[in-house]
């Protein structure tokens, strides 16, 4: 693989030697927001080829505006508004009957005013005077003008807190899932997605984390099963998306792998993880050049993801660029100094530069490594 695209390293027997068995473990990553989610670096130590793309590389958290893996309590708290009684005066007014004339006389108008809690003062009443009836008067405007005043009270009194909700038994197993697959016991994660999403089958998160899982197992097409459920649900989800493009692509197809991944792009533009398995797809169609400028921008963005450098070693060494390719493939190594495809490449470069010495210590290296 990425022999230089010219045949003139002459060592094609040595190239056959390099056999890669681990797998790749799935990568979890807290993603709050999709487009602010930095992409993990994916293991490339002892993979065979193309297997740093085998995993979709983003664990699929809720979309913005939503929780991520916590739920945030919101409830409006009674206790703690501020009630006041009204300012306003409260004002009653009597008329008085002239036991004479029985008509009302304007002159013996009495007002009883005052503020919420507020008496009245009482003159010297005679037997014959009339004026008794402010007693009545007077409590009919104290009860009035209190009510508000110890509505207020009673209200500040009685009302407490409200408890939280019981927690929701579907995010108590989410949890639990999680958990258990950061453990390394798939097994366990992979029955509690299930039952899970037997339970809520919408539950995209549940349905991408056990893509995950079944992707690292090598069950690709039950991986790309879950991915198309969720990307059902959700068909926008950039997480997703880019997930499967990147599952596409290990599995060959490349059109379908291409397609999800421009998708993200054009919303965003600056997306790690969808560049860097473009320019991988891009790589694996024989459009070297087209690979470059998305590698590249890969590696502004994640300087320090290996697989990047490595693959854009690649792609520059098959247009050419060989001070471009000797640079990547030497930064792959400096972050990832047992990736043998990454000294190997070294040693093509140095071949094709006439220092055949170093050549043959990369090759040598490079079949060190594949061996442990």
């Amino acid at each position: 693989m990425g022999n230089g695209g010219n045949g003139g390293n002459g060592h094609s027997d040595g190239e056959a030697v390099v056999v890669l068995t681990e797998r790749l473990s799935p990568t979890y990553v807290p993603v709050r927001d999709a487009s602010a989610v930095p992409a993990p670096v994916l293991e490339l130590e002892g993979l065979d080829p193309w297997a740093e793309i085998q995993g979709p590389a983003l664990a699929l958290e809720e979309k913005e505006g939503g929780a991520a893996d916590e739920h945030v309590l919101t409830f409006d708290d009674p206790a703690q508004l501020v009630l006041e009684p009204p300012a306003a005066e409260a004002v009653r007014t009597f008329e008085l009957e002239d036991p004479e004339t029985d008509d009302t006389n304007a002159a013996d108008v009495v007002e009883a005013s005052g503020t919420a809690g507020e008496e009245l003062d009482e003159g010297p009443v005679e037997a014959d005077d009339p004026l008794p009836i402010l007693d009545e008067a007077k409590a009919a405007v104290t009860d009035v003008a209190d009510a508000p005043a110890a509505e207020a009270t009673g209200a500040a009194e009685v009302v407490e807190p409200v408890a939280p909700p019981e927690p929701d038994p579907i995010e108590i197993r989410y949890g639990e899932a999680h958990a258990a697959a950061d453990a390394g016991r798939t097994e366990d994660a992979k029955r509690l997605y299930r039952e899970l999403l037997a339970l809520h089958p919408t539950h995209v998160r549940a349905r991408n984390n056990l893509a995950l899982i079944l992707d690292a197992e090598g069950n690709h097409k039950g991986a790309l099963a879950e991915l198309d459920r969720a990307l059902d649900i959700e068909s926008e989800n950039g997480t997703l998306l880019v997930n499967r493009g990147a599952l596409l692509g290990a599995m060959g197809r490349y059109a379908a792998a291409e397609r999800d991944l421009k998708k993200v792009l054009r919303v965003e533009p600056s997306h790690a993880e969808a560049l860097f398995n473009l320019g991988v797809v891009m790589s694996k169609k024989g459009l070297w050049t087209e690979a470059v400028p998305h590698l590249k921008r890969a590696v502004e963005l994640e300087p320090q993801r290996a697989a990047a450098h490595y693959y854009l070693g690649e792609a520059l060494n098959h247009v050419d660029d060989l001070a471009g390719a000797l640079a990547a493939y030497q930064r792959a190594t400096e972050l990832q100094p047992s990736n043998p495809r990454a000294l190997y490449g070294l040693g093509i470069i140095y071949d094709r530069l006439a220092r055949p010495d170093d050549a043959a210590q990369m090759y040598r290296r490079s079949r060190e490594v594949s061996r442990r």
